[in-house]
């Protein structure tokens, strides 16, 4: 019978590649999920398309308009009424900033009367939130 002597010079290792390609892997993966996970507070409304947006990365508040009129304040209904003070208590210094949400298919007079009322907000900043085109 043969034994083999052992090689007393060889000493064990641990080989960590294989574990940082394993990390690296499960870190892209979150990266890339994290992506789809925005949350806007809005309703779905077909919004109007145009070719110049910016888009908008601060705290703000959305306010949206559905097709059949009625108001929300962050997928919240409300009164048209109501708008101006419910507007009020959620704007203070860091997220003064209204985006409105209006379908393409809602009466333009009824959207000027509810800009017309956040106008009269002082220190509110408006935008109106669109479609780009690609």
């Amino acid at each position: 019978m043969i034994y083999f002597k052992e090689d007393v010079n060889k000493k064990n290792k641990i080989d960590i590649l294989p574990m940082i390609d394993i990390i690296f892997s499960i870190l892209a993966f979150l990266i890339i999920s994290s992506l789809y996970l925005t949350r806007i507070d809005t309703i779905t409304v077909d919004l109007p398309k145009a070719s110049n947006s910016i888009k908008q990365n601060n705290k703000f508040v959305n306010i949206s308009i559905d097709k059949s009129g009625n108001l929300f304040i962050n997928k919240k209904s409300i009164a048209y009424q109501n708008l101006k003070d419910k507007v009020v208590d959620l704007v203070d210094e860091s997220k003064n900033l209204v985006v409105l949400n209006a379908d393409k298919n809602i009466s333009y007079g009824y959207v000027i009367r509810v800009l017309d009322v956040l106008r009269s907000i002082d220190g509110l900043k408006l935008a109106v939130s669109i479609k780009s085109i690609d």
